[in-house]
């Protein structure tokens, strides 16, 4: 049963770096970025760069309100701050129970769900570029 949760640990290390790496290649550098037309446009034509980041920072405006299109209002400070702190607490929390692991008998099941918690905030903080 230990297996498992070493597959569950380095599974959700390793796979979301893996799988950023993989949309980068799909992806590629072909995708035209307003970054990259913005320099063709300071070294071609410098006069309509004003223009086109007005027109980047409308864009911008527009998406932001077309996603917000469905919020009436902002929550309570109490709940975004408790939705702020869920994750960090729970990795937290499955160290402990990790360490505790070491000197007390505890569940395979509670063990494999800590090295997944564990695995997964870890895996979110690596990025493998190309």
């Amino acid at each position: 049963m230990e297996w498992l949760g070493l597959v569950t640990l380095i599974g959700n290390v390793v796979i979301p770096p893996v799988f950023n790496l993989i949309k980068g290649w799909i992806n590629g550098d072909k995708a035209d970025s307003p970054e990259q037309t913005m320099g063709n446009l300071a070294t071609t034509k410098p006069e309509v760069l004003p223009e086109f980041v007005k027109a980047l920072a409308l864009n911008r405006e527009s998406e932001v309100k077309f996603f917000n299109r469905d919020v009436t209002g902002t929550p309570s400070l109490w709940v975004i701050n408790l939705r702020a702190c869920i994750r960090p607490i729970a990795t937290i929390v499955s160290f402990g129970v990790l360490v505790a692991s070491f000197f007390t008998k505890v569940d395979p099941l509670t063990l494999i769900t800590c090295n997944g918690v564990i695995g997964n905030w870890l895996g979110t903080k690596i990025e493998i570029h190309q």
